[in-house]
């Protein structure tokens, strides 16, 4: 089999928009923004990606996937509805039971989506072009569904062909893990082994813009090495691939130790300068203090001088090397975590729990400050918070990154959305929400006309500019939006 690491850095460059250099600095200082996920309801925590640009503008049912968040959890995959929106509406469905899912992933064209429902469940790869708001397919029963029976815990895509997956490995020295590659353009698709015997549990994966791949220790505690990370380089991982070199034994000369103790390793990734995202928590911090309540970014010129063995391990101590992202304004998540760089917004989305804040006493202060207490459960409405670095796309140039504003081609800097139905005020003019903006809608704005906040009669939703008064402005901005159909920018 040949997974040429070239194409695959070919591939995630050409899917990226222009690079910005001081990203790392940018996250923390810029301002965030943040929306809810789907409750859970049934099943255990989330997973969730965001869809790249792509040279074929996919869409569902008329909703474009460029930058657009997939989210899976309960029995449900769902899909952002709009940019800067909590309302997330179903796509796809998995029958069998709830979800515990392990990771989502989408391809870097954007074509393959593979999910990983959960402990002892099948791995799932499926085109996104089923995906349908009007008729959700059942991914376990779909004949466009690729079910494989493998052992996984995180997966990353190595191309647009091929998944590098860390899962549980049967090896010396007690319970350890593995890292294997599947080539889904051949029949049957095998796992061909990568790096073995690593110990503990399985941490993330992740593979940057020139096919390096970066993987981690999830639990280990005698010694503790809980979130130890090290990177591969491409050429020995494309070895490996072709079978002229490995499966490589962790720690066995291949690969270099990145950092040690971050987090507990489980959630990894690269931002377009190849910066790397580390989610997860270490609640217990065996033989030192818990980290939880955060995610962590380390450099990408730290990572590409580790690689290169010009530069030490990453110091955590170091600004100009480590930087934390805290959503959470308590810090007390067990795990801050899922993330995803979502290369078409430039955004930077990190996903946690809020489950212990929602008592807080008094009012404004943390309930438990300092301490684990928001574990992810049944009735957890889990929450993601966008950072952007500075130029981030901004299409209507009204201070909101495309990726958090609920109407990207219309200024509205105040973000109003009254109906929340996820479409902002200054866009929609659908009063019915029926989906389309017609003669029914008119009639509610007639009927809400020359009034003002306060009066009665006045319409929240038919004030479309927000300035408190439904009036040949607001008409105005209904005769421009009508005979549309959503959705609605």
């Amino acid at each position: 089999m040949r997974i040429s690491a070239s194409s695959v850095a070919a591939t995630l460059l050409l899917l990226s928009p222009s690079a910005f250099a001081d990203a790392f600095d940018e996250y923390a200082g810029n301002t965030s923004y943040t929306f809810d996920l789907p409750t859970v309801t049934d099943g255990w925590s989330v997973a969730l990606d965001g869809f790249p640009t792509t040279a074929q503008q996919q869409d569902v049912e008329g909703y474009a996937l460029d930058g657009r968040l997939l989210v899976a959890n309960d029995q449900t995959l769902y899909l952002q509805k709009n940019y800067g929106s909590s309302v997330f509406v179903p796509v796809a469905t998995v029958s069998d039971g709830p979800m515990d899912p392990s990771f989502l992933a989408i391809s870097p064209d954007g074509s393959t989506i593979a999910l990983g429902v959960g402990y002892g469940a099948p791995l799932l790869v499926f085109p996104s072009s089923i995906l349908s708001i009007s008729s959700p397919p059942d991914l376990l029963n779909n004949g466009h569904v690729i079910e494989l029976n493998v052992d996984y815990y995180d997966g990353a895509w190595y191309g647009d062909d091929a998944l590098v997956i860390n899962g549980g490995y049967s090896g010396p020295g007690g319970y350890t893990s593995g890292v294997y590659a599947l080539d889904l353009t051949a029949s049957p698709i095998v796992e061909i082994p990568l790096i073995t015997s690593i110990p503990g549990a399985s941490g993330g994966i992740a593979v940057d813009s020139g096919g390096n791949l970066v993987t981690g220790i999830g639990y280990q505690t005698s010694p503790n090495r809980t979130g130890e990370l090290r990177i591969w380089a491409a050429d020995d991982i494309q070895d490996a691939i072709d079978g002229t070199a490995g499966p490589y034994a962790y720690g066995g000369g291949e690969g270099t130790l990145l950092a040690s103790n971050v987090l507990n390793a489980a959630a990894l990734g690269f931002d377009e300068d190849d910066s790397l995202h580390v989610g997860g928590g270490d609640a217990f911090g065996v033989g030192g203090a818990s980290e939880n309540g955060y995610a962590a970014l380390i450099r990408g010129s730290v990572v590409a001088g580790v690689l290169a063995g010009n530069h030490a391990a990453v110091n955590e101590a170091s600004s100009s090397q480590y930087r934390t992202l805290a959503p959470d304004p308590c810090q007390d998540d067990s795990a801050t975590a899922p993330i995803a760089f979502v290369g078409h917004t430039s955004a930077l989305a990190i996903a946690w729990n809020p489950s212990g804040d929602e008592y807080s006493s008094p009012a404004g202060q943390c309930y438990s400050a300092g301490s684990a207490w928001d574990y992810w459960e049944v009735g957890v409405t889990p929450k993601v918070t966008l950072y952007f670095p500075d130029g981030a796309p901004d299409s209507d140039s009204d201070g909101v990154p495309d990726g958090a504003d609920n109407a990207y081609l219309t200024a509205n800097a105040d973000q109003r959305d009254t109906d929340g139905d996820g479409f902002g005020n200054i866009a929609d003019a659908d009063l019915d929400n029926d989906g389309d903006v017609d003669t029914n809608d008119y009639t509610l704005l007639s009927a809400a006309m020359n009034t003002q906040l306060g009066n009665p009669g006045y319409n929240q939703h038919a004030d479309f500019n927000g300035d408190g008064y439904v009036n040949t402005a607001d008409d105005n901005i209904y005769l421009a939006r009508n005979s549309t159909s959503a959705p609605f920018y």
